[in-house]
């Protein structure tokens, strides 16, 4: 029998960061300040302890049929909901089925361009509702710093990410979980994207650049502290799974190895090392498709035991079996320019 104790607070704060594509010498936690919006967030903190006893065994999907409100007053649960210069805040998101979608500009300081402009929606699907994200970041030179900035990781969440970010029961997700307990997971998805030119005025650049890609957060343990800080935050590695690959690389060095999964996938890896000093810093590791493919299946529980099993041989944390798996995120990192990401097919499988 576990327990877990987490808050459902919503914070303004913006302490979640994508990890992956190579920032230069941007911090994954970004240094902003969200401004802070004038409507009400009726959600107030509470202490929720939760019995997580696994199933004995069976298949279980995740539900994308369902319509959820977000809980936040004068907050729309369904229509588009925008970030801009004058609102810079991952909350309240839109709630369905098993998910949480947030817009999440994680890194928004970076971005020079005042127009620039980033919104979530939902639409109607065959099977309920699918995911859309719609940007302009500026061109490639609005930017603070490295041109390499990523702006932005809009996404959908499946488990907890924080105290505030949680999309539903670990009866629902599954999660979190400690490794030894956890379930083999494999993800169905479909989507489809267009990038263009941003309408900033400055000179230069490229179409808009952009990952599509999953990510999840592993903690010591799952009572999930998510702060950003050294002494609070108990993240201890991150993995992700690049679908689709634009001229920026994942952060660190690589590719370092190429695997297979046993669909004959292969995925290069890259790597980044955080150092002997891993708290609030964590490893990092990122496996990249050879081939893009707009619909398809990932063995996720796989490259999470390829993560693993190499472990020394990538110089990495070795994850244990008590650590705990937080999350399973569906996103697009967002380095600059205009596009749209259109995910009409999402399903976390979970088989016990």
């Amino acid at each position: 029998m576990k327990f877990k104790i987490c808050a459902a607070a919503v914070s303004l704060a913006i302490v979640s960061a994508c990890g992956g594509g190579d920032t230069g010498n941007v911090s994954e936690v970004a240094d902003l300040t969200p401004i802070e919006d004038t409507r009400n967030n009726t959600v107030t903190p509470s202490e929720i302890a939760e019995n997580r006893p696994s199933p004995a065994g069976g298949f279980f999907a995740s539900d994308s049929a369902t319509l959820k409100p977000n809980g936040a007053d004068l907050f729309s649960d369904t229509g588009i909901q925008t970030v801009d210069s004058s609102r810079v805040a991952s909350w309240p998101g839109l709630r369905y089925g098993s998910f949480l979608v947030s817009n999440n500009p994680w890194n928004a300081s970076a971005a020079t361009y005042p127009l620039w402009y980033q919104d979530i929606s939902l639409f109607e699907t065959d099977d309920g509702y699918g995911v859309r994200y719609e940007w302009d970041w500026g061109a490639e030179g609005d930017t603070n710093g490295s041109v390499f900035n990523t702006k932005s990781y809009p996404e959908i969440i499946y488990g907890t990410k924080s105290g505030g970010e949680r999309s539903g029961t670990f009866e629902e997700t599954g999660l979190p979980v400690e490794i030894f307990d956890a379930p083999v997971f494999t993800i169905d998805y479909g989507f489809q994207y267009s990038g263009w030119r941003s309408e900033s005025p400055t000179v230069g650049g490229t179409d808009s650049e952009f990952n599509i890609a999953i990510e999840s957060f592993f903690h010591d343990s799952c009572d999930i502290q998510r702060s950003g800080e050294r002494d609070t935050d108990n993240t201890i590695f991150e993995m992700m799974v690049w679908l689709k690959l634009d001229e920026r690389e994942p952060a660190g060095g690589g590719p370092i190895d190429t695997v297979t999964t046993s669909d004959g996938r292969l995925y290069n890896v890259y790597t980044k090392v955080a150092g002997l000093q891993r708290t609030g810093v964590q490893d990092y590791i990122a496996f990249v498709a050879q081939d893009e493919t707009l619909s398809g299946t990932v063995l996720y529980t796989e490259l999470l035991n390829i993560a693993r099993d190499r472990a020394v041989q990538y110089n990495l944390y070795p994850l244990k079996d008590t650590d705990c798996l937080a999350n399973i995120l569906m996103g697009t990192e967002i380095w600059h320019g205009s596009g749209e990401f259109d995910l009409h097919t999402y399903q976390i499988n979970r088989q016990y």
